[in-house]
């Protein structure tokens, strides 16, 4: 007969997820997701910490070192543009950054309460002209899609909401 679980749950300092003693059904025990929030005032010297922020999480749930170069290059863009473009006064607003992951996929959601914009509206860029000939912008928005399995855009609240997805490869 296996010992009790429920009596020696503690949480976790850091992650707020319940450790469980090793009863070797450890695994079965375990929430199936993961959520971590930051949030900062939307300005360039925070940029670092919020991509450190998110890139620390994704280690930390297990992603591979390629999905985590590819978020990296997606999540500093779409960070980039929330401090450069969505507060156009000072002092700037907050942005806040959500890291989740669950059995198929990690999630990054990036909220600011700016003015509206949906990235997902930018037009493709045109690839098949030379660097000197091409409009300055939207070069970032089209390596985010690149970069993730999905991106998706809602105003909800007053918040701009972008969600960066990465499938696990673990759906099977």
């Amino acid at each position: 007969m296996l010992p009790a679980i429920t009596p020696t749950i503690v949480t976790w300092p850091r992650c707020g997820f319940p450790d469980f003693p090793d009863t070797g059904l450890k695994e079965l025990a375990m929430p199936q997701t993961r959520k971590k929030t930051i949030r900062l005032p939307a300005r360039i010297d925070n940029l670092e910490k919020l991509v450190d922020f998110a890139l620390t999480a994704l280690r930390e749930a297990g992603a591979p070192e390629k999905t985590v170069a590819d978020l990296h290059l997606a999540i500093d863009e779409a960070c980039t543009n929330c401090v450069s473009y969505a507060y156009p006064e000072e002092p700037p607003g907050e942005i806040e950054l959500t890291f989740r992951t669950g059995p198929e996929e990690f999630e990054i959601v990036i909220r600011d309460w700016g003015r509206p914009f949906n990235p997902l509206e930018t037009p493709a860029p045109d690839l098949s002209l030379d660097l000197d000939d091409r409009p300055i912008g939207g070069l970032g928005v089209f390596l985010m899609k690149k970069f993730s399995d999905r991106l998706e855009y809602r105003r909800e609240g007053g918040a701009n909401v972008l969600t960066i997805v990465k499938e696990t490869g673990n759906g099977d």
